[in-house]
């Protein structure tokens, strides 16, 4: 276990999160052409994201006329050698932020103790393992919050998810209608 993902991230200027109906931060034109579904992890090798990459890769699978983004804080390669360690990024395009430009673009900061230690988050984490799905040598930071946005052809936000604890995971398919509504 790499005990440095426990440690506090440093701050990095972070916008407010784009509500429904605001045009997404100008940094989408670096993610990817709308409609689109863009989700911050928290860190590669935390169970959330590894499930969160799962479902972009089933759902941008299904309908590829929406383009899947995920975008890691960790490097390149420690993102790239994760994400073939869980099955690979089949149809998603896989962002490295690891300034996390992009993350304070839209939003997506720091979190609390309690929001990945919190119970709510630790009963998310034994019903992921009971379902195959447990922390793999994690890197980057527990402390990154993760976030979902679906944006439509206009360019314009049209859901988000601000999860209220680490295992709080986005619904995909209404993200994916929402993009192509």
């Amino acid at each position: 276990m790499n005990l440095r993902t426990f440690l506090p991230l440093p701050a990095v200027e972070t916008a407010p999160p784009p509500a429904p109906g605001d045009p997404a931060p100008s940094a989408a034109s670096e993610v990817a052409g709308p409609p689109l579904v863009v989700a911050f992890l928290r860190h590669p090798g935390c169970p959330f994201s590894e499930q969160t990459l799962r479902s972009l890769r089933a759902a941008a699978e299904a309908r590829p006329e929406v383009a899947w983004v995920a975008v890691s804080h960790a490097s390149e390669e420690t993102t790239d050698e994760w994400a073939r360690a869980v099955g690979g990024r089949g149809e998603v395009e896989l962002v490295v932020d690891e300034e996390r430009r992009l993350y304070g673009a839209w939003g997506v900061g720091r979190t609390d103790l309690s929001h990945f230690m919190g119970p709510r988050s630790l009963k998310a984490v034994v019903r992921l393992a009971h379902e195959g799905v447990h922390n793999r040598h994690p890197q980057g930071s527990r402390w990154q919050g993760a976030a979902t946005f679906a944006v439509d052809r206009s360019n314009t936000v049209r859901w988000r998810h601000m999860p209220e604890h680490a295992g709080d995971l986005p619904d995909l398919e209404r993200a994916r209608d929402e993009a192509l509504a």
